[in-house]
């Protein structure tokens, strides 16, 4: 027993010594130094590229965007670091170079009155890695929806410690206003019938016009009975979305759809907005069909098809529907 206690304490001291081995060596890491050597001073929302502001939809009501700077050591800043933040021109002119070089349009500078700072000067406590934040307030209807405008933002000085180069600008953009494929995850689809038996596993169920597959379709009902148009077939996305467009692609391998129809947008199933009455539709092209709308808030997409290509179709079928947005 005595030779089995004296060999369980030998096994415990190696694990204690090489835990408090780890432990001493870890105290840096915590350490207060004054020590600049290797420590460097930077924009932590630099590291992620531009900055989009949330500008649309337009408001006169005030947005925030907010940055800090960032201390980077081994150890902690012994004493509370100072670090100034400027509006760095130079840095607005060297990207609109690049964008000149890419054949793309220059940034425009923020207007004047589109935006305050509240305080350009921050500081990173004693012991403390993250300064204080710098709030950017903008007024998102200051900008021209045409317009992208660019805002860079530098490090210009930090009590003498470096300041990393590579992250030392945050760059805020107000993009422009432009069209977005709305994503259809999560969405729903519902028809006034669908195929469940003659078009396959797939095919004739309602969710094939918004499964992101064009040579997917959805029928209306044929098999055992066939209700005649009108049909309709109503997008649930779930969420509110500013449309500005919605596009249509026919069935790929059958000509014989819908030529007309009405479309109609909701924000609770009930009371219907129209977007467009009698509009054409071809289903022999069967690339997606653009229908523009007036840009407005839609949660649900009706679309009522009126009439077939052919006079004594009933039935109808779609293969897909996208719905853009800004």
């Amino acid at each position: 027993m005595y030779l089995k206690n004296i060999k369980n304490r030998f096994l415990i001291w190696p694990v204690f010594l090489l835990a408090f081995s780890a432990c001493k060596k870890n105290t840096s890491y915590s350490e207060e130094t004054d020590s600049k050597l290797n420590a460097a001073i930077f924009v932590a929302r630099a590291n992620t590229g531009l900055q989009n502001l949330n500008i649309f939809p337009y408001s006169d009501d005030a947005r925030t965007f907010k940055f800090n700077a960032q201390y980077g050591a081994l150890g902690l800043p012994a004493n509370a670091i100072n670090v100034t933040f400027e509006v760095d021109n130079r840095a607005f002119d060297s990207l609109n170079v690049i964008r000149k070089n890419n054949g793309l349009a220059l940034y425009e500078k923020f207007p004047a009155d589109a935006y305050t700072l509240d305080n350009l000067n921050v500081s990173i406590p004693q012991g403390d890695v993250s300064s204080n934040f710098v709030t950017l307030k903008y007024f998102s209807r200051k900008f021209d929806s045409a317009k992208d405008y660019l805002l860079p933002i530098s490090i210009k000085n930090a009590s003498g410690y470096t300041i990393n180069p590579t992250v030392k600008t945050v760059l805020i953009v107000a993009p422009k206003l432009a069209e977005t494929l709305a994503s259809k995850t999560g969405w729903t689809a519902t028809a006034d019938t669908e195929e469940l038996t003659g078009e396959g596993a797939v095919n004739g169920r309602a969710g094939a016009a918004i499964d992101g597959d064009i040579s997917t379709y959805w029928h209306s009902m044929w098999s055992g009975s066939e209700p005649p148009y009108p049909h309709w077939l109503i997008i649930d996305m779930k969420k509110e979305n500013f449309v500005t467009r919605v596009d249509l692609a026919p069935r790929q391998n059958n000509s014989n759809g819908f030529i007309r129809f009405d479309l109609e947008g909701s924000t609770d199933n009930t009371n219907w907005v129209s977007l467009g009455k009698n509009l054409n539709m071809d289903p022999v092209v069967k690339t997606f069909q653009r229908y523009p709308i007036t840009p407005a808030s839609y949660r649900y997409i009706r679309i009522t098809m009126l009439e077939a290509r052919t006079a004594a179709a009933k039935s109808t079928h779609l293969a897909e529907v996208n719905v853009y947005k800004y």
